[in-house]
């Protein structure tokens, strides 16, 4: 079981507090003890981290699957971007060719 989180897991513990999720809940979803989830919500620890918008909090159903759950969800998400953004350059006619001569 991990025991110290970032300051950036700290706003999404935040995120998900102000949410409603439980404290138990939460502390399993960063797989720690729910002493530093208690520690975050009471603000002795990262008392100057604002979370993130709600709309980039993990959905409940990934709570209860995991932090990993969410950054490999994040991780997918960015490569689907980049696999759009290539496909509308291929539509466009981009020469990649030319790309790889530079």
């Amino acid at each position: 079981m991990a025991t110290a989180l970032n300051a950036e897991q700290a706003g999404i513990v935040k995120g998900l507090l102000a949410r409603g999720e439980k404290q138990h809940d939460v502390a399993a979803f960063f797989g720690v003890n729910a002493g530093r989830i208690a520690e975050i919500a009471k603000g002795y620890k990262f008392a100057d981290v604002v979370p993130p918008p709600k709309r980039e909090l993990p959905t409940p159903a990934v709570v209860s699957l995991g932090y990993s759950s969410h950054v490999v969800l994040q991780a997918l998400g960015i490569i689907e971007i980049a696999i759009q953004s290539a496909r509308a350059r291929i539509l466009a006619g981009h020469d990649f060719e030319q790309d790889r001569k530079h």
